[in-house]
């Protein structure tokens, strides 16, 4: 898989998790905390080529009814600004 715009090493990997994990109550996803936040969108990344069902259309732009797969080998990741967390990505 070819992932576009990886970083290294993002800004936000620098901010210290503020989780305390002795109580469920006081961790992620529950209690807020940046760090443990962008490490699940980092986590939900696809790292290996997958199939995706892809609607084809005809020369107007109208459905056909018919389906193709597609295996996806290349993506694109979405980043913020100030964190260089990821957002969202796309093929």
């Amino acid at each position: 898989m070819k992932i576009n715009n990886s970083l290294e090493h993002p800004r936000w990997y620098d901010i210290k998790c503020k989780c305390n994990h002795d109580n469920v109550e006081t961790e992620y996803p529950i209690s807020s905390c940046l760090h443990c936040k962008f490490q699940e969108c980092q986590d939900s990344l696809p790292k290996k080529d997958f199939k995706s069902k892809i609607t084809v259309y005809d020369k107007k732009g109208f459905p056909t009814g018919e389906i193709k797969t597609r295996t996806v080998k290349e993506i694109t990741i979405i980043r913020g600004e100030k964190y260089q967390d990821i957002m969202g990505w796309f093929f």
